[in-house]
């Protein structure tokens, strides 16, 4: 119990620190608070609820007595609790919930040795989950910027307002794209801000999760088998139409609600990126300069997201329809 407890203690610190750097305002400080969850998640994995719990409760502490209360309370609400919760679940011994149970996950020929089936969330339903609360945080910030403001349209034209100063820094008067105005640039940041911070929180999650399970896998604390990640990622085919749906309701409908929309778009389209990556990885087991692609793959992800980011969603989607994975490992006839 002092050892779990001890390990709460250290985790809660480390991420409340990471969370704290924050104020410097510099990028490597907001790469460092882009890690926060992870102690909290590698505390709730490997050492328990009750770890996970001691870590959430000293790092809302930390950060309340560090920035300010109001930054405690935002910090539980949006990095620490989500961690904490996600963890467990992923944590989760038994069957809660197996979105695979849709279509069981395809074996692609690999040379690794086969894992028995892992008991506990699907990664798939784990997938789901994150992607839910990363929306979840993303219709939070927009409820409230809407509350707090009296209405979408102020809320619109306060946030502008107070990210005129930084924005005007950046680019100044002669950087402006040709057609627009400082106003129309504000408009447009504020607009696609509930859609980036769904998708911003979905990837911080899922990065995290994998990095503190795997952590925990390699100091052998891991409460449950490590899944095949590239063939178990198998999210349920109507979420493909939910995504569709909130795309098009991105599109179609007026503000505010296609603003909702683009948070649920946001959230989940990162989920079908993740599935995305799990085809392409899975489908190039055979490949023998797999190495080399996938490593390309990443390397273009980071140098033109806006390109490739959306065509590897556009796999995880196909993969949902026509079960790529699925036929890829088939035999063939008359082999």
């Amino acid at each position: 119990m002092l050892n779990r407890i001890g390990m709460g203690i250290g985790a809660g610190l480390a991420s409340a620190l990471l969370f704290v750097v924050t104020v410097q305002g510099t990028t490597l400080a907001l790469a460092l608070a882009y890690l926060a969850p992870l102690p909290i998640m590698i505390a709730t994995l490997g050492w328990g609820l009750d770890a996970g719990l001691v870590a959430l409760c000293v790092s809302c502490a930390i950060v309340a007595g560090g920035i300010e209360p109001a930054s405690g309370v935002i910090f539980g609400l949006i990095i620490a609790l989500p961690a904490f919760g996600l963890s467990a679940f992923a944590g989760l011994r038994g069957s809660p919930l197996r979105l695979d149970s849709f279509r069981r996950p395809p074996v692609v020929a690999s040379s690794r040795p086969s894992a028995a089936p892992s008991a506990g969330p699907s990664v798939g339903a784990i997938m789901v989950v994150t992607a839910g609360l990363g929306a979840a945080i993303g219709v939070a910030g927009l409820v409230t910027m809407i509350v707090v403001y009296g209405g979408y349209q102020k809320g619109v034209e306060a946030v502008a307002n107070f990210l005129r100063p930084a924005i005007e820094e950046a680019l100044g008067p002669s950087n402006l794209p040709d057609g627009f105005t400082l106003d129309d640039i504000l408009r447009l940041v504020v607009k696609f801000s509930p859609a980036a911070i769904a998708s911003s929180a979905t990837l911080m999650f899922a990065v995290n999760l994998y990095a503190a399970a795997r952590s925990t896998q390699l100091s052998q604390r891991l409460p449950r088998a490590w899944p095949d990640v590239p063939t178990s990622l198998v999210l349920p085919p109507a979420l493909g139409a939910i995504w569709v749906a909130a795309l098009g309701a991105w599109l179609a409908t007026p503000e505010p609600i296609s603003q909702f929309a683009a948070v649920l778009a946001g959230g989940l389209g990162v989920a079908y990126v993740f599935q995305g990556l799990a085809v392409l990885h899975a489908l190039s087991r055979r490949v023998r300069a797999r190495p080399a692609l996938i490593a390309a793959l990443y390397l273009a992800c980071i140098v033109a997201p806006k390109w490739v980011l959306p065509a590897v969603a556009a796999i995880g989607l196909i993969e949902s329809v026509a079960a790529l994975r699925a036929r890829a490992a088939a035999p063939k006839f008359g082999a």
